[in-house]
């Protein structure tokens, strides 16, 4: 067997209670911030976009979008700015490519010096940005596209496209799977990057699904804040909850762990696969 599950799992935890996991950890609970502040803009926008269309005449407020007495203020919080629609979406892209730089920064962390086969992170760093950071924003679009489909009141082109969206999400999310720590720690071109990366995902595919699981299993923890965020707008009183704030700041703090653990994880399965490839090499 290529991939040992129990062995990532070791590893990640090791790595995350190191030095270099909990700088890791830090460096992505700032970027979670200034990402929630994009992400949170963005759904603002596409909020008064939804409200203006249940509601041309403005009148009522949101009342005549079928949402009485609700703003998205009640959902995003303090953490959205009120931008054009234009500047939140290049913030949240600009975020989308940092995000891979900063897990191509972590991947190289987390890594052994022997495990790195190219010394020009630089040259990598841009194919982090080109590939990793083209790929999250195709993946975006694909997503926004539902969203687009649904302000126009194309409601069938709209499910179809969020259907699709999930379906593409799948396929590319497993098949490059490895796709940063191969541009990482690889040294090839961009197309034998991804090929390698592809043959990396075939060498155990049954074994990183099963690992992915686990990690989606362990990501349901950050999300809790947030669905409990969500309940005190819909039922206000009903449960003894902290403020709103409180809980997306929880929220953003719980994820910093669990993305540098995962992060930590995918790194060692992807060197547990290639260092057997290489020994069949030989």
């Amino acid at each position: 067997m290529a991939l040992h599950i129990g062995d990532a799992l070791r590893r990640g935890i090791d790595d995350i209670t190191g030095e270099n996991g909990l700088l890791v950890m830090g460096v992505f609970l700032l970027y979670n911030l200034g990402n929630t502040v994009a992400s949170s803009s963005v759904m603002e926008v596409l909020f008064d976009e939804l409200m203006a269309q249940g509601n041309p005449s403005g009148a009522g407020g949101p009342a005549g979008a079928g949402s009485p007495g609700f703003s998205m203020a009640d959902f995003v919080g303090p953490f959205s700015l009120d931008l054009a629609a234009p500047v939140a979406v290049v913030l949240l892209l600009v975020f989308l490519v940092l995000g891979q730089l900063v897990k191509f920064w972590g991947i190289r962390l987390f890594a052994d010096q022997s495990e790195i086969r190219s010394d020009n992170a630089s040259e990598r760093a841009v194919m982090a940005v080109v590939l990793g950071g083209g790929i999250a924003i195709v993946t975006f679009a694909i997503s926004m596209s539902s969203t687009f489909f649904q302000l126009n009141g194309q409601a069938l082109l709209s499910l179809a496209a969020s259907l699709g969206s999930v379906l593409a999400s799948l396929v590319v999310g497993l098949a490059l799977v490895y796709l940063l720590q191969a541009i990482a720690l690889f040294d090839g071109g961009y197309v034998q990057t991804i090929k390698h990366c592809v043959a990396r995902f075939m060498d155990a595919p049954a074994q990183i699904i099963v690992l992915l699981f686990i990690l989606a299993l362990l990501g349901i923890i950050p999300g809790i804040p947030s669905t409990a965020s969500v309940i005190s707008v819909f039922l206000p009183g009903s449960f003894d909850l902290p403020s709103q704030s409180v809980l997306q700041v929880a929220s953003m703090v719980l994820n910093a762990p669990v993305q540098t653990f995962s992060l930590a994880v995918i790194t060692d399965a992807y060197i547990q696969v290639r260092a057997e490839q290489d020994e069949d090499d030989f």
